[in-house]
């Protein structure tokens, strides 16, 4: 089909129309591309035309998302090699790929594809992308108006060549009238009675500086006073008069979670309830009720008791405890069941896959990578996910010839350490010891170790990145959460209170299931024995040979279902049908946070 044949005229301008495939269209959700090439010169469109059609033609072969993922990776590298400056025609077509791949980006989640769990790079490089266009876009204004100036000062040197200009102007003075005095409204307040008292985002520093308490409590109240803020406005404190109370508290059920809002508009609390407001409810989800009142109640409450204190606010104490009946009730989780399990290690992850990135598709390469590791830890010892991502060679230790993880923030037996060189776990009660069950021994974990020491790295899971919290703390359950959300899609569990924390539930059951004492179930779930003085004493370092004779005799079906499937995989590539890759025994291949730990 000739080019000419894609343009069509409207109202003076051009406009490209290409039809999807019949395998794109359903994928794309409509059958027909359509973008405006923004000029009326034949020429130019043309021009822009060609660009267009590469790209175009190059994905319209796809059959589904994995495969059209697959060829936009490719032609999101071209354009990131693409010369610098970027003619306009390039950076016209750039743009309009750009805005072709943040639909698709939106269509493929709502379909349950996760385009990272695809391509592992894809929201790098489009990142990228669009950075660069951002930053083409600007050298190309201000190459227009270094142009505009020169063309300007040209003009104008020729005009008082000839005349047109004179050299000076008279200027003429005239008095600047004084506005009268406004008078006093008799609303306004006694200044005398607020004097002290300083506005919402200077009492919000002063309590961010001052106050005690986790990070995370500071940031709850950090994120509903600015709430308050963007509301009602940066007034002084003691200007909050209970109407205001009232309006707010009526406002917060109306916050929505932030789970279907787009990135930009989930910087703040405003931008989320300001979006639930322009576009409605429609694929957005309330708050529970458990966050509303143990995090924005409560933090409101701390703070305007604050306030109260440091003698800022002389009305009564608020009170916040409105919850619409929209608001969610909060989910108990529940343990993983054998089918679960089953189908979580019969994925490629853990039998062969395409690649060490593309772990989801089947293939021939065996890559235990920290995800590998992870589900298989995290459902035969219980750990929390925050405590797997920290854990280092250090955390392995050998006790009368048995090998622990040694969750500790640091061994009492070499004395005192500094707090900052302390691993955080939850909470110093969930500090403890579990015993390595064997099969992750027979997998090879010593194996990572020792490869990975000799390289000078202490780190079991270096290519694990924690992901930054705003108050600087780091979240180390990110990686496995994510992949979770994706695997769980894919792997079709229906079961809304199954996470990834299911895990530790699992964990719990099949303690339950075994003769282990309550101290030793306690000891290994990391629960806090603070009001159970008896189970303070014994043993730090080991469990009791009662309790470790019943946990290492017990299994279950689950965990005889993951040793027979995860040891043929292993019989696999022992026997040379599975090709082994371990790209974390290179630092290009480690998280930032482990490259600027280990130099």
């Amino acid at each position: 089909m000739a080019r000419s044949s894609y343009l069509a005229k409207r109202d003076g301008r051009y406009h490209v129309q290409i039809r999807f495939s019949s395998t794109v269209a359903p994928l794309m959700g409509r059958p027909l591309y359509r973008a405006s090439l923004q000029t009326g010169d034949y020429r130019v469109a043309l021009l822009r035309l060609s660009e267009f059609l590469g790209w175009f033609h190059r994905m319209n072969g796809s059959i589904d998302y994995v495969s059209l993922f697959q060829k936009n990776m490719i032609e999101l590298q071209r354009y990131l090699s693409d010369q610098w400056p970027i003619t306009d025609e390039r950076l016209y077509a750039r743009k309009n790929y750009e805005e072709l791949l943040k639909n698709l980006n939106r269509r493929a989640r709502a379909a349950d594809f996760d385009p990272d769990m695809i391509e592992p790079e894809f929201s790098r490089l489009f990142k990228l992308f669009v950075q660069q266009n951002v930053e083409a876009e600007a050298y190309q204004r201000k190459a227009e108006r270094v142009m505009e100036y020169e063309r300007g000062r040209a003009d104008m040197k020729a005009a008082f060549d000839f005349g047109a200009v004179p050299s000076s102007f008279q200027t003429i003075s005239a008095p600047i009238p004084t506005p009268s005095h406004a008078a006093f409204s008799p609303a306004t307040p006694n200044l005398a009675s607020v004097a002290n008292s300083p506005s919402f985002s200077v009492a919000l520093r002063e309590y961010l500086e001052t106050a005690k308490g986790s990070k995370d409590s500071l940031r709850d109240v950090e994120l509903i006073v600015q709430f308050l803020i963007d509301q009602m406005g940066d007034t002084s404190v003691h200007q909050f008069t209970p109407e205001d109370v009232k309006a707010l508290d009526q406002m917060l059920p109306s916050i929505p979670d932030r789970a279907g809002i787009p990135r930009e508009h989930c910087t703040s609390l405003s931008l989320r309830y300001a979006y639930a407001q322009q576009h409605g409810w429609e694929n957005l989800k309330r708050l529970t009720q458990a966050r509303l009142r143990n995090g924005y109640h409560n933090s409101l409450s701390k703070f305007f008791r604050w306030l109260i204190d440091k003698g800022y606010y002389g009305h009564p104490k608020p009170v916040f405890n409105n919850i619409s009946p929209k608001n969610l009730s909060s989910l108990t989780r529940d343990a993983f069941e054998y089918d679960e399990v089953e189908k979580i290690f019969s994925q490629p992850l853990f039998q062969g896959c395409r690649t060490e990135k593309q772990i989801w598709q089947p293939g021939n390469v065996f890559v235990q990578s920290h995800l590998y590791w992870g589900y298989i830890i995290l459902i035969l010892h219980g750990m929390r996910i925050g405590e797997f991502g920290q854990l280092d060679s250090s955390h392995i230790r050998e006790v009368d010839g048995i090998s622990y993880f040694d969750l500790r923030a640091f061994d009492p037996e070499k004395g005192r350490v500094p707090l900052e060189e302390i691993v955080k776990f939850k909470t110093s009660g969930s500090e403890r010891i579990i015993p390595i069950h064997p099969l992750v021994l027979e997998l090879g974990l010593m194996d990572r170790v020792k490869e990975l020491n000799e390289r000078g790295c202490t780190a079991l899971f270096p290519e694990w990145e924690p992901y930054p919290k705003p108050n600087g703390e780091m979240r180390w359950g990110q990686p496995l959460t994510k992949s979770w959300q994706y695997l769980k899609k894919k792997i079709g569990i229906q079961r809304a209170n199954v996470t990834a924390y299911s895990a530790r539930h699992f964990y719990a059951q099949f303690l339950d299931s075994t003769g282990i004492s309550h101290r030793g179930r306690t000891m290994l779930m990391g629960h806090s024995t603070r009001d159970n003085i008896p189970a303070r004493y014994g043993s730090k370092k080991r469990l009791s040979p009662r309790d470790l004779e019943q946990l290492t005799g017990s299994t279950s079906r689950e965990i005889q279902f993951m040793t027979e499937t995860l040891l043929a995989a292993k019989a696999k590539v022992d026997a040379g049908e599975l090709t082994v890759v371990k790209p974390w025994l290179y630092r290009s291949n480690w998280s930032e946070f482990y490259r600027k730990k280990f130099g």
